[in-house]
């Protein structure tokens, strides 16, 4: 009996385990893909800034050089933190492949 008990114990610890892990993955990607859009509406937002910043310099021949320099900047920032943010979830993707191809390699066993 008690062999018995520890077995579905054990069991039932690696199912949890298993619920856990994947948990984890799922949370990861969600933040991920929370970061990704917080960081495109910032970029939009730049985009924004610059567009009124080059309309008020065409149309009104206003000085401000300095502000379209830093908005350009500020978009070279976002663009690359964008880009880091897609390779981190395409690492992602492919570490939650891996681990699947693993787990239906041993499953075949």
């Amino acid at each position: 009996m008690s062999k018995n008990w520890n077995e579905l114990r054990e069991g039932a610890g690696r199912v949890i385990d298993k619920i856990s892990a994947e948990a984890v993955r799922l949370g990861d990607a969600a933040s991920m893909k929370l970061k990704l859009e917080a960081c495109r509406g910032r970029l939009n937002s730049e985009y924004a800034t610059l567009g009124k910043l080059t309309y008020a310099k065409l149309n009104g021949g206003k000085d401000n050089a300095e502000q379209i320099d830093a908005a350009i900047k500020r978009i070279t920032d976002l663009r690359l933190a964008e880009k880091e943010i897609l390779r981190d979830i395409e690492e992602a993707k492919a570490e939650k492949e891996a681990a699947k191809e693993a787990e239906k390699s041993l499953g075949n066993k």
